[in-house]
């Protein structure tokens, strides 16, 4: 059976008596149609935020839920359910299910609160559904009440735009418009997948409804017998472009980046053994870069640095973070004399997802001299400054080796066709070599790990409680399996770790060792790097991820501050396995690490910059419901986060300032 009929088959029974022979309104009729077309496309969470003009979906969306076909969460503030639907597709995205999630809000203003967690997902390339209550078309531009021009609200960071008039299903007839609404939908999801365009983001559907708008759930909908909505077979995907995706360039032009598909396509290894044969030759110094990713390009990264035995600069959300070849301080590196000289030799670098956290980062990705290729996954990759020499789509990353090869792969959600096909092993050693990658002598990997070793040591944090020895006693926490053993699956899997966009993330970078096996890796919303939507984020992570991980969420006393109404939830709704830990240092005291401090006259950089607050955030805590700690040595906090997430809680640490503030 489809989803569509199984949506069918779970609203037959009417939620009351409707007088014999009165049609359904055309608006649950399109409701229904629009939700069992999502449910047989693959979307199985829901957001939904209060609103009259939205009304129709509620007794589908409640029916569909008791049946089991979806998880519907309702949140109060369309800013926060925006936020709260991106972090439940970034979870299926780290289980390898590039289903969206969808966020349905009412007409009007409610659709404009959606516009940060849009521009996020546009950035980050997050598949997201933003399914938009509207008014008839004649009603725009009159006046009428709570009605504006919805369909080009968010502009450019849209995939696509789906705007369903009002009574289809009568005007055209429910045998007509079933599949009619269906395609349309399905249209929409796909290009928010963007398994077709390679270029994965939000997409809006906004649905119009004329009254009246409050409706019984009938089954007379399943009389017309729908039809599915049909997933699209690999078969039906095109190959990706051998040509190059942008012209040659011309004597009248300056040179632009090699662009291929084919040369870094993933090759089929069918024994899952590299061949000697295609060893890389030893001698080219090089180094792979690796930035926040939403998917498992990351992973690709590290086989490469390793299997080349090239040094690795990888960020914490970059899912790369790991094995031998990993540098934990290679932002500090960069910045000395010793780490400038080892950069300034080397011949070739790879580039992998989103780097952009650290400077020193950015200033060697802007050089000219080492060639530098960029592998994406999408039809989107970071050259800032414009140096890659090239740039190479590369497609899903289902399997790699890498040192950790007994590490088991993280369930995934049911795939596709495509997904099905496209599931294979990489062979590193091969795409190394249709790169033109060779291994570095050994010497040059010792050379960097030598000079690491002579950075100067960190302070030791002792017991007293700072914004450094905080953030990395949750790091550690979501580093370990409970239970016995330590492999994937043992005890209670490790929370998954969010970190605030802002200083919390750079004070990881800075401290945490590579990542081991076990755990997940951190999750962060830097395709724009706000810290607005953190909480929200988070709490989305914690209700689509298995139940019994939970999730721990560091952030600064802003960041807190400013997504705290995230954390309150309606009496029918469950509470989350969501443990935020509130790193209180007074303020945003990012800005003390940048230049306006020097230029800045104390008393202003304290109210224009750092704005402390005087909000007492463990109060604010308990009035939202959540159970709160205030550990005040660092014994104190690792006993609290020694044991699993359950339920939520909120861990204020009124920390003194170490290197610098959390934002």
């Amino acid at each position: 059976m489809s989803a569509v009929n199984a949506v069918s088959a779970a609203i037959q029974e009417p939620r009351g008596a409707a007088p014999d022979g009165e049609p359904a309104p055309a608006a649950l009729l399109t409701a229904q149609t629009v939700l069992a077309a999502l449910v047989d496309a693959g979307v199985r969470h829901v957001v939904l935020s209060l609103g009259s003009r939205s009304a129709p979906f509620v007794p589908v969306l409640a029916d569909a839920e008791a049946a089991g076909l979806i998880d519907v969460r309702v949140v109060l503030d369309e800013r926060s359910a925006g936020f709260v639907a991106l972090g439940m597709a970034r979870a299926g995205m780290r289980r390898r299910c590039t289903a969206p999630a969808a966020v349905i809000t009412t007409s009007g203003t409610a659709v404009a609160n959606l516009h940060p967690a849009v521009l996020e997902a546009d950035a980050a390339g997050i598949p997201l559904l933003l399914i938009t209550a509207d008014r008839p078309h004649e009603l725009v531009g009159t006046g009428a009440n709570q009605t504006t021009e919805q369909t080009r609200m968010f502009g450019a960071a849209v995939r696509t735009v789906v705007d369903l008039p009002a009574d289809l299903p009568r005007d055209l007839g429910a045998d007509a418009a079933i599949p009619a609404i269906g395609g349309q939908i399905r249209r929409a999801v796909e290009a928010a997948r963007g398994r077709l365009s390679r270029d994965p983001g939000p997409v809006q559907v906004n649905v119009r409804f004329r009254p009246p708008l409050a409706g019984l759930s009938t089954g007379r909908l399943g009389r017309s017998a729908p039809r599915p909505a049909s997933a699209l077979s690999a078969s039906s995907v095109p190959p990706a472009p051998s040509a190059p995706l942008v012209p040659s360039a011309s004597a009248d032009t300056p040179p632009a980046p090699a662009i291929s598909a084919a040369p870094a396509a993933p090759v089929a290894s069918p024994d899952g053994a590299p061949s000697e044969s295609r060893r890389p030759r030893n001698g080219v110094c090089g180094l792979v870069v690796v930035g926040d990713t939403a998917d498992d390009l990351g992973r690709l990264g590290r086989a490469l640095a390793e299997h080349l035995d090239w040094p690795l600069l990888a960020e914490p959300t970059s899912g790369a973070r790991g094995g031998p070849q990993a540098l934990v301080h290679y932002a500090e590196l960069l910045g000395t004399p010793e780490g400038a000289e080892l950069s300034g030799r080397a011949q070739r670098i790879v580039v992998l997802g989103h780097p952009s956290l650290t400077r020193s980062v950015t200033a060697l990705l802007a050089r000219t001299d080492p060639s530098i290729d960029v592998l994406t996954s999408t039809a989107r990759w970071t050259d800032v400054a414009g140096t890659a020499a090239a740039v190479h789509a590369v497609g899903a990353v289902e399997s790699v080796e890498t040192a950790e090869t007994a590490e088991a792969a993280e369930p995934t959600e049911p795939a596709g066709p495509t997904e099905a096909a496209a599931s294979r092993k990489w062979d590193v050693p091969a795409l190394a070599a249709a790169l033109g990658l060779e291994a570095a002598p050994p010497s040059w990997t010792d050379a960097w790990r030598e000079a690491q070793g002579r950075l100067p040591d960190l302070p030791e944090e002792g017991e007293a409680l700072t914004p450094d020895g905080a953030v990395l006693a949750v790091y550690t926490s979501c580093q370990s399996c409970y239970g016995s053993g330590n492999a994937r699956g043992a005890g209670v899997p490790a929370p998954a770790l969010v970190l605030g966009s802002s200083m919390t993330i750079r004070r990881l970078d800075r401290l945490a060792p590579p990542a081991n096996g076990c755990a997940p890796a951190p999750i962060a919303n830097r395709g724009l790097a706000g810290i607005d939507g953190t909480l929200a984020t988070a709490l989305g992570v914690a209700l689509a991820q298995d139940r019994g991980a939970g999730v721990r969420v560091v952030v600064g006393d802003l960041t807190f501050l400013h997504d705290a109404m995230s954390l309150g939830r309606g009496r029918g709704e469950t509470e989350p396995d969501l443990q935020v830990v509130v790193i209180d240092d007074a303020g945003g005291a990012i800005f003390s690490t940048l230049e306006y401090p020097a230029v800045t006259a104390p008393p202003v950089f304290d109210r224009y910059f750092t704005a402390p607050q005087g909000a007492d955030i463990a109060a604010l805590a308990r009035a939202l419901g959540a159970r709160v700690h205030q550990p005040r040595t660092m014994t104190e906090l690792r006993d609290v986060l020694a044991g699993p997430v359950h339920g939520l809680s909120v861990v204020h640490v009124s920390a003194q300032a170490s290197t610098a503030g959390s934002a």
